[in-house]
């Protein structure tokens, strides 16, 4: 079972799961700019997460629930990026490429929204403490081509 610890006065909880496209030391900016990852949890923290009101999203690697935190202040300004924090518990300015599966444990704040008639919960990703990394690969095509004929 992950660890799961929610905080209700507080509205900030820590937990711990795999952790699918994590961009945590730089923001992705596909759409948003914003800090983010995936974080697959075992069936009873979703289920914790769902009672909640969070969504819980499914994809091909698993069961997950969103963290994120927005660049940019919706009133104007920068957000501070998420709190990095090592293996050995240390604050640092960067970590390493967070590969999809490597363990992490999140600090988030939960909050709630409304907008043009709807409402949820959303999720603050405030810190990402790396547990167990698997090292991110950027693709290079190999396996696309056949080495021999390509060194002709």
């Amino acid at each position: 079972m992950a660890e799961n610890n929610f905080n209700p006065a507080s509205g900030v909880g820590e937990v711990t799961g795999r952790a699918y496209y994590a961009s945590v030391t730089t923001p992705n900016t596909t759409f948003d700019h914003k800090w983010e990852v995936n974080l697959v949890l075992d069936d009873e923290t979703l289920a914790d997460f769902e009672n909640r009101g969070h969504p819980v999203k499914e994809k091909d690697y698993g069961r997950f629930v969103n963290f994120k935190r927005n660049v940019n202040k919706k009133g104007g300004g920068q957000n501070p990026r998420p709190v990095l924090i090592n293996e050995d518990r240390q604050r640092v300015d960067t970590l390493p490429k967070i590969g999809n599966g490597s363990t992490v444990k999140i600090q988030y704040g939960e909050y709630s929204w409304e907008y043009n008639g709807k409402s949820g919960k959303g999720r603050d990703l405030k810190a990402i403490q790396l547990l167990d990394l698997i090292e991110y690969v950027e693709p290079d095509g190999a396996g696309m081509y056949l080495l021999v004929a390509y060194l002709r």
